[in-house]
């Protein structure tokens, strides 16, 4: 299992104003053929961050998580997944009509998510969604919490090598930097994604294969109520 953070990390180190993150941040990926066996402290890392913002970015936010195969995402239900402390007791996940995994509160101690081998990678995603949110159709404050929330998720995991990165990537204003582009993914090709703000809709930057957008993050003249809405091919 590795982080995909010092990627991310070198990108904004590099002397160009502006560089291209993809898909969207720094995901937790699990190797193709391995079992998933992801610390909760990671997870418990994201839900601590997401209660610091939410006042601010996500009054009415929830906090879900998703797997993702390469581009697609794959409803939790699919995989048998269950929380285990490795000695022989096992929970089970909450899942959402989504297909998301629900995390009410985790139990103390040393637990870890944990699923089958896989044929293919798979990645472990925070999205933060408001009531009335789709998305596509998401408030620019869900998008800046959950940014919040990978970043601290990938410092819960790092290793000593990627600390220096993280740091430099901080210090330039990680989520809120304009030195870089993150794009977020989408789950099918995009036609078209737009940043409904108050001077009118302002066209946002695809990825040449139309699967990611880059929202407007580090535009502090919106404010988190903007609406960033994507259309699907």
């Amino acid at each position: 299992m590795r982080l995909v953070m010092a990627g991310m990390a070198l990108s904004v180190a590099a002397p160009a104003t502006a560089q291209d993150v993809q898909p969207d941040g720094p995901d937790i990926v699990v190797t193709a053929g391995k079992p998933l066996k992801l610390d909760a402290k990671v997870l418990r890392a994201g839900q601590r961050r997401f209660a610091e913002d939410r006042a601010m970015l996500s009054p009415e936010g929830s906090l879900r998580f998703e797997l993702w195969r390469g581009g697609r995402r794959i409803p939790a239900g699919m995989v048998p997944i269950v929380l285990s402390d490795g000695k022989g007791h096992d929970l089970p996940v909450t899942i959402d009509g989504d297909g998301r995994m629900v995390f009410a509160s985790l139990p103390e101690g040393r637990w870890f998510l944990t699923a089958p081998a896989q044929s293919q990678g798979m990645h472990l995603r925070p999205i933060v969604l408001s009531r009335g949110t789709t998305t596509e159709d998401r408030r620019l404050g869900d998008i800046r919490a959950q940014c919040h929330v990978m970043i601290l998720m990938g410092k819960a995991q790092a290793t000593l090598l990627e600390w220096p990165l993280i740091g430099l990537f901080e210090a330039v204003g990680a989520c809120e930097s304009k030195r870089f582009h993150m794009f977020h993914q989408a789950e099918h090709p995009i036609a078209s994604a737009k940043a409904m703000t108050p001077h009118g809709e302002r066209e946002l930057r695809l990825s040449e294969k139309g699967t990611s957008y880059v929202p407007p993050m580090s535009d502090r003249t919106l404010g988190n109520d903007v609406r960033v809405r994507i259309a699907y091919r």
